[in-house]
């Protein structure tokens, strides 16, 4: 079984080697997409050209952030590919299987042997604490706190099935359009956010978004924040959990939460003019819930199952 991951990036030197290294150990083969970088995560990549990674695509970049042009450059290389599986997976992600000992490639063999054509993630983020700084290229051994984050479910069918009708083009990158019939065990996405409270600055703070794709509702979350915002919660923070060593588990999925830490209810006097007030865990406040559905998302109208 051939499975194919698609990675898009823009000056992810930190996390392109490790990124890669990953998901080939994982057992998946590997297409760049890099979005005009400036800094060496062309170079580090090329490192991995004959060993996973099959090519480095270009991207041009237009000055400000767009999803759909991401997107649409994976649409154009998914209809090129000759493979069994597709996976969507950012830089900044570590994407496994729940099964202990069981690789990613073996669990989406286990997923396609069951007839299921799609795999949901959880997706737990990874948030150093106040004032540590883990930009460094072995941050995953020290990345060790970490939040679960679901804002609706299902919210990441990042696997799929290849030439079986399925596109995530439409939702976002989140959710997969056709007759989705997915896995019923979830797998594991680290989604390793930012690395310090400087990196969460450089990485946000007037950060450009497409004005079409801000028109439509995306990145609502991500626009006008402050420093102040991005300030990392504390070491008692509710949401907060710890893994006891960055390679075991089981990660705690008893209480999820549906934004990110700049917008937790025991931050909104530090979230800028221009951000929505945070959300609880118990659920998505309605207007979040309407961004959701106005950017495209149109979750009732998804067939799952």
């Amino acid at each position: 079984m051939r499975v194919v991951a698609i990675v898009t990036a823009r000056n992810e030197a930190i996390h392109i080697v490790s990124a890669l290294a990953a998901l080939i150990a994982e057992g998946l083969e590997v297409i760049l997409i890099d979005h005009e970088s400036t800094d060496e995560t062309v170079a580090l990549a090329r490192l991995f050209l004959g060993r996973g990674l099959l090519g480095i695509e270009r991207l041009r970049w237009t000055g400000r952030f767009s999803l759909v042009e991401q997107l649409e450059a994976k649409e154009r290389v998914i209809e090129q590919l000759d493979c069994d599986w597709i996976v969507h997976a950012d830089a900044d992600e570590r994407l496994t299987s729940p099964v202990p000992g069981q690789t990613l490639i073996e669990g989406l063999r286990a997923a396609d042997q069951g007839a299921f054509n799609a795999v949901h993630f959880s997706e737990f983020v990874f948030v150093p604490r106040r004032g540590e700084d883990l930009y460094r290229q072995d941050y995953r051994r020290y990345a060790t706190r970490y939040y679960f984050y679901r804002p609706t479910y299902p919210y990441l069918q990042r696997a799929w099935k290849h030439r079986d009708g399925l596109s995530n083009s439409e939702y976002a990158g989140h959710l997969l359009t056709g007759t989705v019939r997915q896995y019923p065990l979830d797998f594991r996405l680290r989604h390793y956010i930012v690395l310090s409270e400087e990196h969460a600055v450089r990485k946000y703070v007037g950060r450009p978004f497409s004005d079409a794709e801000l028109a439509r509702g995306f990145h609502y979350d991500r626009v006008g924040l402050t420093a102040d915002a991005l300030r990392f919660p504390a070491d008692d923070a509710p949401q907060m959990r710890t893994l006891p060593d960055w390679t075991l588990g089981p990660f705690d999925t008893s209480e999820p939460v549906t934004d990110h830490f700049w917008r937790w209810t025991d931050r909104e006097e530090l979230v800028g003019p221009d951000v929505t007030p945070a959300t609880s865990a118990a659920g998505h406040r309605a207007d979040d819930q309407q961004r959701f559905v106005s950017a495209g998302y149109r979750l009732g109208e998804r067939r799952v199952g």
